[in-house]
């Protein structure tokens, strides 16, 4: 048996949104300096971008050809991905691929997303609004940026909004993907006196996102729309995954799945 470990992360045509992967890739090979670590991107959209810039960024597919020549015979898929998302099952149609003699690996694994249950919505919850030490809860507002899917998956973010917000009155999150949603946050904070409120991503990498509908200087831009309504803006431009706490949950995750892998 020869293992491999590949982290699958959405990507990005930012080059900012980079330091989560390397954040993780460096926590991965530091834990297992044994096995072949390889990354790959699983937006076609994010690719083909790359692809026309002349920096073409690889498939999940092509690594697992590329480690499936280099005698790996088990693998771990490793998803980066915040939700069980359209990305997320890309994956496991590539899995069913695998366990169908399409691809060849005599096993392979997926990693599960940050939030894939009930446990990580209510864990990663209390993490993040305990991420900020600088804000004062009752004075100063918190707002979670997350993407957003078309995807079932996106009850997550569902979920996940409704236990933030149950536990913190003043914490609130809203999805790029829903362009109200900034203006209905905004507009309780500012009937809620509240003048400081702390931006910061729901999301794995700080690209585009994060760099320019999060915290760009445009008038569209959630850290614009709440400055408009009188309330100091305080972004936090990194990707979550650039945090070792939240990149050690996408870790749990992975020593789970390797687990699976040994069996």
């Amino acid at each position: 048996m020869k293992k491999g470990i590949l982290l699958a992360a959405h990507g990005s045509k930012n080059r900012a949104a980079n330091s989560s992967l390397s954040n993780i890739l460096k926590l991965t090979k530091a834990e297992y300096p044994d096995i072949p670590i390889k990354s790959a991107f699983t937006s076609y959209h994010v690719r083909q971008i790359m692809k026309k810039k002349g920096q073409p960024l690889p498939s999940v597919e092509e690594v697992l050809t590329s480690m499936h020549e280099d005698g790996i015979t088990h693998v771990v898929i490793q998803s980066l991905h915040v939700i069980p998302g359209i990305e997320f099952h890309h994956i496991t149609r590539i899995l069913n691929k695998i366990e169908k003699g399409e691809i060849n690996f005599e096993k392979a694994i997926f990693g599960q997303p940050l939030l894939s249950d009930e446990q990580a919505v209510d864990e990663v919850s209390d993490i993040i609004l305990s991420l900020l030490p600088e804000r004062d809860p009752q004075n100063d507002a918190l707002i979670l940026v997350a993407h957003g899917s078309r995807h079932s998956g996106n009850i997550f973010y569902h979920k996940f909004k409704l236990a933030l917000e149950e536990k913190d009155k003043n914490a609130f999150l809203g999805a790029v993907s829903s362009p109200t949603d900034i203006y209905e946050i905004s507009d309780k904070i500012e009937k809620s006196g509240i003048k400081r409120a702390f931006l910061i991503p729901l999301l794995f990498g700080a690209g585009n996102h994060v760099q320019m509908d999060m915290a760009g200087d445009h008038d569209e831009s959630w850290k614009n729309i709440v400055s408009a309504k009188g309330v100091e803006p305080i972004p936090i431009v990194r990707g979550i995954g650039e945090f070792d706490i939240f990149a050690k949950r996408w870790m749990d995750n992975l020593r789970n799945a390797i687990k699976e892998l040994d069996k």
